[in-house]
């Protein structure tokens, strides 16, 4: 299994292999069916990870495949909601924040943290456009019409809700350390450059969280925001991998 959380894209994302000699999995899948992944470490009540989504797509190997007798399902997250959920609808002289606020609420999603500026719009239509499409809408009305820089806010679901930040996910620290739980680590090669950590599997870790990295090999003792996590559990071994370093927001 492999579960991808980046900062720059508004859906995370699952790959499961599941063995399947008998084909019976793949008679009970289909597209769009909810799909519900726990993990974590026995006995550890603080280091599990929830995910939910609904199949994307369904393959099948090739006869001649090492993982002829599995089935792959490729899911997608529950912020599928705000590439599919459309928005028409104008506002006249509403605060940006507010706007923001109905916009995501119409996902039907929890709403969380939405911190960006409250200046007030003249007049803003959306008509017939993602509710994605419609966020990255307004904040190019904010960077143009009122100089807001918005380079660094992203747009994620997080444990409160859709949060619209330039900040970072609530949540405790975590750590990635020499002699403890570092596999492997390329730091940035340019201050505007981006890094890699490889560490033992971390549960609950997504983007946009801290972590605090010890790499004595290195001379590396940061505190860094999380833009990509990557969960890999495989039989050859479970590994979490997070890029930190230069932060381009939602792209």
């Amino acid at each position: 299994m492999e579960l991808v959380f980046r900062r720059r894209a508004v859906v995370s994302r699952a790959t499961v292999v599941i063995p399947d000699p008998e084909g019976e999995v793949r008679a009970a899948l289909t597209v769009g069916q909810a799909v519900s992944v726990r993990w974590g470490y026995r006995g550890e009540v603080g280091y599990w990870q929830e995910w939910e989504g609904t199949v994307e797509n369904i393959d099948q190997p090739r006869a001649d495949s090492a993982s002829a007798d599995a089935v792959t399902v490729s899911a997608v997250g529950l912020e599928k909601a705000l590439t599919t959920t459309t928005v028409t609808e104008s506002f006249y002289r509403e605060p940006a924040d507010v706007v923001a606020r109905r916009l995501l609420a119409r996902t039907g999603l929890a709403v969380g943290t939405v911190d960006v500026p409250g200046d007030v719009l003249p007049y803003q239509v959306f008509s017939g456009v993602s509710v994605a499409r419609a966020v990255k809408q307004l904040s190019h009305t904010l960077e143009r019409s009122f100089g807001h820089d918005m380079s660094r806010h992203a747009l994620w679901l997080g444990a409160s809700g859709l949060t619209w930040s330039a900040g970072d996910e609530p949540g405790d620290v975590y750590s990635v350390a020499t002699a403890e739980n570092l596999i492997a680590h390329t730091p940035p090669q340019t201050p505007d450059g981006v890094g890699v950590v490889v560490s033992v599997l971390l549960p609950g870790l997504t983007h946009s969280r801290l972590v605090h990295i010890r790499d004595t090999r290195r001379g590396v003792d940061a505190t860094v925001r999380a833009l990509d996590v990557v969960h890999t559990l495989q039989d050859g071994g479970n590994s979490t991998a997070i890029s930190y370093g230069k932060d381009t927001g939602w792209l």
